[in-house]
């Protein structure tokens, strides 16, 4: 059900200040968010297994399903739906209006899924070092292990790549086939990843050492300080705008040059965080069960095609 708005997002300081736009009560701790940038959907999965379909604005499009949803959820930007961990070694693709269109069991625990804009490549980590690639019709496309479990997971809009980090020692990059592509050392713990539509920008929440940032091709390019321990973070698809929050209940909106524009203390502990399209919107999951939108006029939208030499 949707519930009248709090009146915290109106305590922050920035050069916008953004309206309370919905609000929903899942009544249970969301374990995964996320954004169909077509539609604005909103997926939401809770610790007690539902999985909760919402329109963009906020309103259920239909009675919460339990189906021992998540936590792991990705879902496709075109409408289709996405791919939903269910249970410790299961994963399964769920349509739009909320029919399981197939499952696949798995030999190992899901760490994290991920799947393309239009469903047609589907990644799965398992806490075995295993990862696997499959296409809509559950077949491999492509399979890699590891140096370390992959916690964080994602697959690439326009190219056939996929990005995974460990929850700590290595950052990496693979083939849809499984090609190692590239691998880097990171020397801090990682509570989120985050990386824009076209790839372009990486960013891992390093809880003490801020917000990381790699490009494409797993370099480092420094960090951003939010003021205090880094655990969550998302990032615009068109990669401009950052969303980040930290275990102190800090969130802080900021521009890709680090600027601050806007932030605030959080009323309770943010478990999950989802940035719109071109970060006019930033869908809040909190520790209550409570799902909370919020919207800012449009930014300037920064020129952020990569140059020759970056779509190498």
């Amino acid at each position: 059900m949707s519930t009248t708005p709090t009146d915290w997002s109106q305590n922050g300081r920035g050069q916008r200040h953004p309206v309370a736009s919905w609000s929903y009560a899942a009544r249970s701790t969301p374990t995964g968010v996320d954004i169909d940038l077509e539609t604005g959907d909103v997926t939401v999965v809770t610790e007690d297994g539902r999985l909760h379909l919402l329109g963009g604005d906020g309103v259920l499009r239909a009675d919460p399903l339990t189906m021992e949803a998540g936590p792991a959820i990705a879902w496709a930007d075109t409408a289709i739906g996405g791919v939903v961990q269910l249970g410790d070694r299961r994963a399964g693709w769920i349509s739009r209006d909320g029919k399981v269109r197939w499952t696949v069991d798995c030999h190992d625990q899901i760490l994290d899924v991920a799947t393309s804009p239009f469903g047609n490549a589907i990644a799965i980590s398992f806490a075995d070092r295993h990862n696997v690639v499959l296409d809509n019709k559950q077949k491999p496309i492509g399979e890699f292990t590891s140096i370390r479990p992959l916690r964080h997971l994602h697959l690439a809009s326009h190219r056939p790549i996929v990005v995974g980090a460990a929850e700590s020692g290595v950052l990496s990059s693979h083939t849809i086939g499984g090609q190692d592509r590239w691998s880097e050392k990171i020397w801090t713990n990682v509570g989120g990843m985050a990386i824009n539509g076209k790839c372009r920008t990486i960013l891992l929440a390093a809880f003490n050492h801020g917000l990381q940032r790699f490009n494409h091709r797993g370099r480092a390019q420094g960090f951003y300080d939010i003021g205090g321990t880094a655990h969550t973070v998302s990032i615009s698809y068109i990669g401009t705008i950052i969303a980040a929050a930290t275990q102190e209940n800090h969130f802080r909106l900021i521009d890709l040059d680090g600027k601050t524009l806007w932030e605030t203390q959080l009323p309770e502990p943010i478990v999950a965080l989802q940035c719109g399209p071109f970060g006019e919107h930033v869908v809040f999951g909190f520790s209550s069960g409570l799902i909370q939108c919020l919207k800012w006029p449009p930014w300037k939208r920064e020129k952020t095609e990569p140059s020759a030499a970056d779509t190498q």
